[in-house]
């Protein structure tokens, strides 16, 4: 990724997002964040902003307030998990992970892509999950989530083709946070079972694919999805 990049993270107020917000902050980059939620991070190069990501008005107030660092680079990480059996979860629960992923993921992007349009330049990035391929027993809605995250890069791709923005998504593995806190170790063990690569992931290699992806030299890489873990 070039320096001093003006970067968007929807979902930034805990978890993966603050620490990419953290770490792009501390490394030279303008970063903007919203969320539900407040967020207790504080950096001179860091604005939240508190906004529900599946609520068009609210989205676009947030773009609104950043006229002139509209963002290069579109981090999606916001999302809720609600893991129970199909049998076992409320039309509730399973309506809020669906508005979170994919409602808030495509209101997110049609505002972000507006003005990379316009500049000529954009990358979307949308973090999605192993969960997808492996079609876990008690992940049915937010595996359809995420499975809903990369259809939206693959068919956004096709949109701007002739566009210099990307769409691609990252299918992560197990990342230590308060989402992987919640999950039993029955699920955790299962999961690492079906990767190559079971050892939980670091800060460091998710920010690698992430700085590939927002690079120039990924400019015709598009639509695309990357797992870590190496999927069996």
């Amino acid at each position: 990724m070039k320096s001093g990049c003006n970067i968007l993270i929807a979902g930034s107020s805990h978890g993966i997002g603050r620490e990419l917000a953290r770490y792009y902050a501390e490394n030279g980059h303008f970063v903007g964040g919203f969320s539900r939620g407040d967020s207790d991070f504080v950096h001179e190069r860091y604005r939240h902003f508190s906004a529900d990501v599946a609520d068009a008005t609210q989205v676009q107030h947030v773009f609104s307030q950043l006229v002139g660092t509209s963002p290069d680079v579109l981090i999606y990480c916001a999302g809720s998990k609600a893991n129970s059996l199909a049998l076992l979860m409320s039309a509730k629960d399973a309506e809020e992970t669906l508005r979170s992923s994919i409602l808030g993921a495509f209101i997110t992007t049609r505002n972000a892509v507006r003005g990379m349009k316009r500049r000529g330049f954009g990358r979307v990035i949308y973090l999605s999950s192993v969960v997808v391929p492996l079609g876990q027993a008690g992940s049915v809605i937010y595996g359809a989530g995420k499975a809903g995250l990369e259809q939206l890069a693959f068919s956004m791709s096709r949109e701007f083709a002739k566009d210099n923005i990307t769409f691609n998504a990252l299918g992560l593995s197990i990342y230590p946070s308060r989402m992987t806190q919640a999950m039993s170790e029955a699920v955790l063990d299962s999961t690492r079972s079906a990767l190559v690569k079971a050892a939980d992931m670091e800060l460091d290699e998710l920010v690698g694919a992430i700085d590939f992806f927002a690079s120039d030299a990924a400019r015709q890489i598009t639509g695309q999805t990357l797992y870590f873990g190496g999927v069996r």
